[in-house]
């Protein structure tokens, strides 16, 4: 009988779901404690062996989240996206921050922390100025968060040690005009941003206290970054906020890393995951928050059908490789990817690939327990389309949107083999 078959496999995958989740739990810690490190470097100056030279880490060097879609679009819900990206920003921000914190001994997590509360106090005055200075143009509604996004990239790629320093210069002719022409020489915001240059650019000094040109390094670096800030801050009232127009995919882009290891690619795969859940929720929760109680049943059914299908699909594609190192990235790199179909899905946009058939791919037999799942929420989900726009294209154009993404589910796997 069909029940019984279900009530089969369901128990099958609940069971190597439990089993595959604890492979990859103990795998995300190391992600999250040793960040390649080795274990008498990550502990406490005080229980480390005496004269212990900390070394630094390699770690992630990109420069953030792209800006989202929906910014550019100018009319309907352009406000609401331009908040989505200060969420998505602040959150992996803030697992950076985590993970940096977590290699350094107390006194210099001590300084981090004084660092990050000069830079969020500086964060806000400039975005502050910045808004300000867009009070009368088209995108002052969307200022302030779009500066917030931007700044927090910044600081991501900060905490990241990244970017090249050619040449050293102790005065910046370019950085002093600015601050003359902006009149911010002996502003609140320009105090706020020197007080986080000095007390960050001194972990570095600690960190890399054998190269004596790190601390001069930092300084310029972070420098530079100012100066980018101060561009845009005095070109702000002639040309706005200068927002990408090209085309941009739903959700977010998959994060280019430059840390190559397996423990850096997990750990970029995690931050991408977790990113793309937080934009899906929230993109979710508009939805549900704005329809009425008689399309909220088949709307909340779609999402956990889909929920079910996100899990047992990632389960799947992994399981082949569950005792190996790279389970987490290919487990979490899976959801991030679904998480973007998913946001797809609600926006009635269909992400063609050109590689794409129109034809129904076969289902073969390590597909077998997932795809199930996959129909109820197709079928659930295209129901409420229909409740919803009723005749109109979206809702007709339903199942074969829904089908290209699981056509491209269905390779990736294939892919893994």
């Amino acid at each position: 009988m069909p029940g019984i078959v279900v009530e089969g496999y369901s128990g099958l995958v609940i069971r190597k779901m439990i089993k595959l989740r604890a492979a990859i739990f103990a795998s995300v810690i190391l992600v999250g404690t040793q960040l390649g490190m080795e274990a008498s470097k990550a502990i406490p100056a005080s229980d480390a062996a005496p004269h212990t030279q900390l070394s630094p880490t390699v770690i992630l060097g990109f420069a953030g989240v792209l800006q989202p879609d929906c910014v550019r679009q100018v009319e309907a819900g352009e406000y609401r996206c331009a908040k989505r990206w200060v969420e998505v920003t602040h959150l992996l921000k803030s697992l950076v921050y985590q993970d940096v914190e977590s290699q350094l001994i107390p006194p210099l997590q001590h300084q981090l922390a004084i660092a990050d509360q000069s830079w969020q106090h500086f964060q806000t005055q400039h975005c502050q100025q910045l808004t300000q200075r867009l009070r009368n143009t088209p995108d002052f509604p969307i200022a302030t968060s779009v500066c917030l996004a931007r700044l927090n990239n910044d600081r991501i790629l900060e905490l990241h040690r990244g970017g090249e320093v050619i040449t050293l210069q102790s005065r910046n002719p370019r950085f002093e005009s600015l601050l003359d022409r902006l009149k911010l020489r002996n502003s609140s915001v320009q105090r706020h941003w020197e007080q986080y240059q000095t007390q960050y650019c001194q972990i570095e000094k600690a960190l890399f206290s054998l190269n004596t040109l790190r601390l001069a390094q930092c300084h310029q670096r972070l420098r530079e970054a100012r100066i980018r800030q101060l561009e845009e801050l005095l070109k702000a009232p002639a040309r706005g906020l200068a927002l990408s127009s090209g085309s941009v995919l739903p959700g977010i882009p998959e994060l280019k890393c430059v840390d190559k290891t397996q423990l850096g690619l997990n750990r970029c795969a995690v931050y991408w995951s977790k990113t793309t859940q937080l934009l899906q929720s929230s993109i979710y929760g508009d939805w549900a928050k704005r329809l009425s109680k008689q399309y909220q049943p088949t709307f909340t059914i779609a999402q956990k059908h889909w929920q079910d299908y996100r899990e047992a699909h990632c389960i799947e594609l992994v399981e082949p490789f569950k005792e190996s190192s790279m389970a987490p990235m290919l487990y979490h790199r899976c959801l991030a990817r679904l998480n973007n179909d998913r946001i797809a899905d609600l926006k009635g946009i269909a992400v063609y690939d050109p590689e794409d058939d129109q034809q129904r791919t076969p289902v073969t037999s390590f597909q077998y327990t997932t795809q199930p799942l996959w129909e109820r929420y197709q079928t659930e989900y295209c129901k409420f389309e229909s409740q919803f726009f009723g005749s109109q294209g979206r809702s007709k154009q339903c199942p074969n949107r829904l089908n290209l993404g699981r056509l491209r589910h269905i390779k990736a796997m294939m892919n893994t083999r």
